[in-house]
């Protein structure tokens, strides 16, 4: 078993999508020898946005019905299970990524999203990430699902989608949809997570996904720390038959 971190660092300044709070890490206090013998302890303090770094996004971020539960009231089985990284890299920044791209990269992948024990998180590997980041341009053009592709992904079962880009959603805005990706989501109830890290190891490849985000008392997101278990086949096929017991 081999455990691979697929979160992005927070540090202050680190990119964040427009409009959000920046990003800041203060040193508050440092460790210091004190005349009595005892010494002080370092701390430091956090101001950021719920969206900062690699997070997933709540109900509530999208959607006004005072009902849509927050971070803190989502299970965590939404943000854990069986996953695939899915390659789409081929998918030019500021375009979108469509039905046929995850087809096909399903198929290179070798996974059978009819059969009994098919991925639940679906991670999509764009290149983004590697490209840009921490650069300005990570935010400015980066690609995003339109909704056929959200439905596909959807219809086959899946409950949160992860990408190495800013948002689900195409950047800058295309088409005559605002922010479909979104908006399947919302209507679907599926839970995406952004801003991943680098996903080139595990790209084409199946594992257990895990990114639990902090508990955050109405929270519109809540950043995480996205890892991928890595298994060996016997230990692999027994999480796929663990993954959907009824």
């Amino acid at each position: 078993m081999r455990i691979i971190d697929l979160s992005q660092e927070i540090f202050s300044g680190s990119p964040v999508y427009r409009g959000h709070q920046p990003t800041v890490v203060h040193r508050l206090k440092s460790v210091e020898r004190l005349p009595d013998g005892k010494w002080t302890f370092a701390i430091n303090g956090l101001f950021l946005s719920d969206h900062c770094a690699t997070h997933t996004d709540s109900f509530q971020h999208m959607d006004p019905n005072p009902e849509a539960k927050a971070i803190h009231e989502l299970p965590l089985d939404m943000f854990q299970g069986l996953a695939v990284c899915l390659d789409v890299s081929q998918a030019e920044p500021g375009e979108f990524i469509t039905a046929d791209m995850l087809e096909e990269a399903a198929r290179r992948a070798g996974v059978d999203f009819s059969g009994p024990r098919s991925p639940k998180v679906v991670l999509l590997y764009t290149g983004h990430y590697v490209r840009t980041f921490p650069k300005p341009a990570y935010g400015n053009k980066h690609p995003g699902l339109d909704r056929k592709a959200t439905e596909w992904l959807a219809d086959r079962g899946v409950i949160n989608i992860g990408i190495d880009c800013a948002s689900v959603d195409v950047e800058p805005h295309k088409g005559d949809e605002w922010k479909p990706a979104h908006s399947v989501c919302r209507e679907r109830g599926i839970l995406n997570t952004e801003n991943l890290g680098d996903l080139r190891e595990v790209a084409g490849r199946q594992f257990w996904y895990m990114g639990l985000p902090l508990k955050i008392v109405g929270g519109t997101a809540g950043p995480i720390r996205a890892v991928a278990i890595l298994l060996d086949e016997e230990d692999l096929e027994t999480c796929k038959y663990l993954a959907n017991l009824k």
